[in-house]
């Protein structure tokens, strides 16, 4: 649903949260994954594997942290109270 509004230019709210938060997260362990089969040349050597990792790690942040989007998940999507911050 979220992804034939988006096609259609419309907003897709507060369901980019659980977009965000999924590949972040995925984006991570699909690189550590990497480096541990990689082993210690992985880490070692200057590689995109290695630099894309690095990058992996800020996905989390950017474009809002996911504590503030699983918030957003809680609150608009699954109708839960706000939490005490």
């Amino acid at each position: 649903a979220a992804a034939s509004r988006f096609l259609d230019g419309e907003s897709i709210g507060p369901e980019s949260s659980l977009n965000k938060v999924f590949w972040s997260e995925y984006d991570i362990a699909l690189h550590e994954t990497a480096l541990d089969l990689l082993d210690a040349e992985g880490e070692l050597a200057d590689t995109d594997w290695s630099e894309r990792y690095v990058f992996s790690l800020a996905g989390p942040i950017y474009a809002g942290a996911n504590e503030i989007q699983r918030d957003i998940i809680a609150e608009r999507l699954l109708g839960l109270p706000k939490g005490r911050r």
